[in-house]
Parts: structure tokens; C-alpha cells; sequence
């Protein structure tokens, strides 16, 4: 194929079937890009071109008559190109040309004019491009989800402009679009940015596949073969990611380059920033110094490696979220995970041991950490640095990680500090609601695990359930307002609520409990039994099942003493709960 500025008529007319090589992400545009798209479509005048941007291209040995070409760059632009095309040649199927043009952008010969990627080309064909019925349960990733929502917009686009459809036509066939067709893999490294300025920005896991790809070019004795190695471990790259965008626990592809940065890679801190925030710029830096040094070799083993390993931590970090252990759904419950995830991803990698017992470990005393901080009302990110140089410094020597952990807990979170928070009379108003549920779900599961009757414990999925009727919050067993309680059904049970009583009492950790959202008594286990029903409401939960053992036996009443009872046998299991030594 000639280099140069052609229609895009031009560049799909013939034998012409176009593919995406398998080391290129999946379908990615959203609303935003498709928005740009028909707005460029529709705003295009007749009187002047339309410059599509450049298409990187690379041939492949022609097949059965036909050219087979792979798209290196413009993919995104091109499939959605070949959608809205598939769309606009549906709503003229009367037309003279329609069959021409349907051999040119769709289908010639039986051949499908572009192939996607092949995890996702027989839906492509199938619900895309032919006219099948498609429901959620044909849709198996995130990118064919995208695919579907472009169709969707586009054809919703095109109903509302059923007059304009020869126009937008007649306008994408005229769209000039600039193409460079290179002839092997070494070439196509040579450009790695596109000049369009339309689509998604690149990301820094993009920029850093291409400036990998390139320097193994400019460097490499035998370019051809290790850059098929690099494309291949940036396909199944992109791949785990694709399974990480289903995961209920989602991780942003930048944010596993930047962790994984952090726990794989060499950095130190600067005075303005610190390096693991620049994590493809310090590739880049390693890299190019080592060239400078004409260290070309060194280059090589360092591309080799981190390629590698930036591999198996997009494997290992889809394994995390896909099917996360119950102590690592914890971290998850507490929402702070952001701060100990290098270490979480570098600890599992390095645990070769059968169930990965010293990663759970790790994970436990992440786990304290997490709790005690909130409990403490430090910020999300408190300790992040010291926590990152563990993770770079850790190279597998699990106990002293384990007992670097526990210092810091001593250092940082002291049993004194914890057990003054929990302790505290404004306890309701100085802990986060995220960790007043989460401190009274673990209590729950004390509960049931501890007094008969023995229940199996409350599972992660019904805690952190948000649908509102079953959603839990945190309730006062004796409220401001005593008629507004939820649990005391005998009014005489309850003390006279002074102001001492508000000041001191009320939102102590000993008049609280969880409760889900709904009134309804079927929220949970039928077969747990209130203790005193002529007292008590009859209570779904152990937390409030055993708010009867705790009335004051001197005036048969729900009371401060009740309270500081209450309050110290929770106190008393959150310290051991939360023991790092326990680990």
C-alpha cells in the first residue's frame, strides 16, 4: 500500500481486509469520543475537507487473493468508522450503490472487511455488524459492552437525522485520511504517538508499551524477535486487564503501572515530588541512560524484565480482584487499599508457598493498619512513603515484612491511642460511618462464632450490600428521642435522658449497633431469637440480640452502666481482634 494522504474510499476500497493485531488494547471509545465523532460528521463542510488523522499500518502476507493488513495505530477511529457505516448503508437499502458499498466497508467476497481482536470478533460479527438480537448474556467483556453502547449511540444518532444520511455518506467516503505502511515490526516501532487529535488520550501504560517497543528497535540485535516478545506479553497484558475492567474491585490500568512501578522498579524521593508518581518518565530516564552509556546489552535485560514483570503484576493484580480471599475483602470493606497496594501485589507474587499463608499475613496486619487508621481518624494515605519504600525494599523475607509491620502498628497506631478512640464518649461522631459498620460487623461475626447459639458468619456480599432496603447503617439503641427507638419496645427500660446522659452516653460505641437500612424482620437470620421480646424487639442480629444481657440489674433499665458494660466487651474485642502480635 502507497504511503500518503487518500480517502478514506480509497483506503478500503479492493480486496483490502484490515485486522487488529492481537498486541493492541480492545474496543475503548465511550460516550465522550463517539460524541466527537458524529459532531465532526455533522458539522463538516461540504466546501472544504475533513482530514480523518494519520493510520499507522503494517501489510502481512496476502491471503487467498486478498491484502491482509494490520492496524498499528487508528484502530479505535476505524472500527467505529466501519460501525456507523454498517448503520448509515441499513437506512438506503434501496440504493443503486448499496451493494458496492457494503463490499467495500463491510463484507467482499465473505470476508468481513476488519477483523477485531479474536476475543471479541465473532460478537463483533455477530451482533455488531449483522443484524442479531443481542441480551447481556452474549456480552462477556467490557470492550464488547462498548461495542454494543456504540452501536446503540450511533444508531440513535442516525434516527434523528434520517434525512442526512446521504450526506454523512458521502462525507465519510470523502474523509482524507494521511496513512504510513511500514513492513515489519521493527519499522512500525518507529512511530508510537498518533497525530490525530481526536479519541482518548493515550495512557501511560500505552506510552509505555510503545517506548519499549521503540527502543527495543533502535537497540536490539535481533528487533524482529523481541519485539514479537514484547507484543505478545503486552497482548496478555491487555487481556488481564480486560478480566480487571469486570472486576467488582476495578483498577484503573495506570494505577497497576504506577504500583507495580513502585514495587518492582528503582525510585527515590526528589524535593518537589516523588518518582513513583512519574512512573513512565522514569522508565524512560533508566532506559535512555543506559543507551547513552552505550550499555546497549543492559538496556535490553532491563526492557526484558520490566516488560516481564509489568506482565505477571497485571496476572497477579487480576487474580486480586477477580477472586479476592475474605481478609483481602476486608481491605476492600475499609476502602483504603490505595496506599498498600504495591506491597499487596509484591507480597502475593513472592508467597510461593501452597494457600499463600504469609501473604495472608501481610494482608492481616494491611488489615489492622487500615482499621486502626480510621478508628483514629487519620487520613486514607497516612504513612503511604513508608509503606511504598517497603514494598520496593521487600524481596521476600515475609518475617521481617511482618515484623516491620508490627512496629510500625506500635509506632503509629499504640493500643493506648486505639483503645482512648474507642473508648471516646463522641465515638459516633469522631469515627467514619465506613468503619463504625465495618467494627460491628467483625463484632457480629464474634458473636455468632463465640455465644450459642453458633451461627455461620455474616459473609462479606450481605455486609456490604447497597440496595437500600438491605443496606446497613448504624443505629442508637436509646436515641435523642426515646420514642424513636428501634429496639426498646418497653418504654419503662429506658433512663431519663438528661444532659449528662447526651454528653456522655449517647454516641458512646455501647449504645450503637448496626442495623440494615429496612424494618423488615426478614433482612436476616429468622432463626437467631430475641431474649426478652417482652422488652426487646425481636432482633435479626447477635449485636442486638445481647442488649438484654447488659440491662442494669439494680434499676432493670437500659443505662449508662448498661452502656459502659456493653461498651467494654467490644472495646475488649476490638484490642484482640486488632492485635498485630496475633498475627
Amino acid at each position: 500500500m502507497q504511503n500518503g494522504q487518500k480517502t478514506i474510499s480509497e483506503l478500503f476500497d479492493g480486496r483490502k481486509i484490515f485486522n487488529i493485531p492481537k498486541y493492541q488494547r480492545a474496543y475503548a471509545w465511550e460516550e465522550q469520543q463517539l460524541k466527537d465523532f458524529v459532531e465532526d460528521i455533522e458539522n463538516h463542510d461540504p466546501g472544504k475537507s475533513y482530514f480523518f488523522g494519520t493510520i499507522l499500518l503494517q501489510e502481512q502476507p496476502r491471503h487467498k487473493g486478498f491484502e491482509m493488513i494490520d492496524i498499528v495505530d487508528g484502530q479505535q477511529r476505524i472500527t467505529t468508522l466501519v460501525i456507523c457505516m454498517k448503520l448509515l448503508l441499513a437506512q438506503r437499502k434501496e440504493a443503486d450503490n448499496i451493494r458496492i458499498l457494503e463490499d467495500t466497508y463491510i463484507r467482499f467476497h465473505g470476508r468481513h472487511k476488519l477483523h477485531v481482536l479474536e476475543i471479541d470478533n465473532d460478537f463483533f460479527t455477530t451482533y455488531i455488524l449483522q443484524d442479531n438480537p443481542c441480551s447481556d448474556s452474549q456480552v462477556s467483556t467490557p470492550s464488547q459492552r462498548r461495542l454494543l453502547a456504540a452501536k446503540d449511540f450511533l444508531n440513535g444518532w442516525i434516527e434523528v437525522n434520517p434525512d442526512k444520511v446521504e450526506n454523512f455518506i458521502d462525507t465519510i467516503e470523502s474523509m482524507k485520511v494521511l496513512t504510513y505502511s511500514v513492513e515489519d515490526n521493527a519499522e512500525a516501532t518507529l512511530i508510537f504517538e498518533t497525530t490525530n487529535d481526536r479519541g482518548k488520550s493515550l495512557t501511560g501504560l500505552e506510552k509505555t508499551k510503545s517506548f519499549l517497543m521503540h527502543k527495543t528497535y533502535i537497540t536490539s540485535e535481533t528487533p524482529e524477535d523481541d519485539l514479537a516478545t514484547l507484543q505478545n506479553r503486552f497482548s496478555e497484558i491487555y487481556r488481564n486487564y480486560e478480566a480487571i475492567e469486570e472486576s467488582e474491585f476495578r483498577m484503573d490500568e495506570d494505577s497497576v503501572l504506577q504500583y507495580h512501578f513502585i514495587a518492582f522498579e528503582e525510585w527515590t524521593p526528589v524535593r518537589s515530588n516523588h518518582e513513583y508518581h512519574r512512573p513512565v518518565q522514569m522508565i524512560k530516564q533508566q532506559v535512555n541512560r543506559l543507551i547513552a552509556d552505550e550499555e546497549n546489552p543492559d538496556a535490553m535485560r532491563f526492557v526484558d524484565r520490566c516488560s516481564r514483570e509489568l506482565k505477571e503484576s497485571f496476572e497477579n493484580v487480576r487474580e486480586l480482584l477477580l477472586n479476592p480471599p475474605p481478609y483481602l475483602l476486608d481491605i476492600f470493606a475499609l476502602n483504603r487499599p490505595a496506599t498498600f497496594y504495591p506491597l499487596l501485589i509484591k507480597a502475593y507474587k513472592l508467597d510461593n508457598l501452597d494457600g499463600k499463608p504469609n501473604f495472608k499475613r501481610v494482608a492481616k496486619l494491611v488489615e489492622i493498619i487500615c482499621f486502626r487508621f480510621g478508628i483514629g481518624g487519620h487520613r486514607a494515605n497516612k504513612g503511604s512513603k513508608i509503606f511504598y519504600r517497603l514494598a520496593k525494599d521487600f524481596e521476600g523475607d515475609f518475617n521481617q515484612i511482618i515484623k516491620d509491620l508490627q512496629d510500625y502498628v506500635d509506632g503509629n497506631c499504640k493500643d493506648a491511642d486505639f483503645r482512648r478512640s474507642l473508648e471516646s464518649p463522641f465515638f459516633y461522631s469522631q469515627v467514619s460511618a465506613t468503619d463504625q459498620r465495618y467494627l460491628f460487623w467483625k463484632y457480629e461475626n464474634h458473636l455468632r462464632a463465640t455465644e450459642q447459639p453458633i451461627f455461620p458468619d455474616m459473609p462479606y456480599d450481605e455486609f456490604a450490600n447497597e440496595a437500600p432496603r438491605l443496606k446497613f447503617s448504624m443505629e442508637h439503641i436509646i436515641p435523642q428521642n426515646p420514642k424513636d427507638s428501634k429496639f426498646v419496645a418497653d418504654e419503662s427500660l429506658q433512663p431519663i435522658v438528661t444532659s449528662e446522659f447526651l454528653e456522655d452516653h449517647l454516641h458512646s460505641i455501647g449504645n450503637l449497633t448496626i442495623d440494615p437500612q429496612s424494618a423488615n424482620s426478614s433482612k436476616s437470620n429468622q432463626d437467631f431469637k430475641a431474649k426478652d421480646q417482652e422488652y426487646f424487639q425481636k432482633a435479626p442480629l447477635k449485636t442486638q440480640n445481647e442488649v438484654s444481657d447488659f440491662l442494669n440489674p439494680e434499676t432493670e433499665q437500659w443505662d449508662e452502666v448498661s452502656i459502659r458494660n456493653r461498651a467494654e466487651k467490644i472495646v475488649k474485642f476490638a484490642l484482640e481482634h486488632w492485635n498485630p502480635r496475633n498475627v
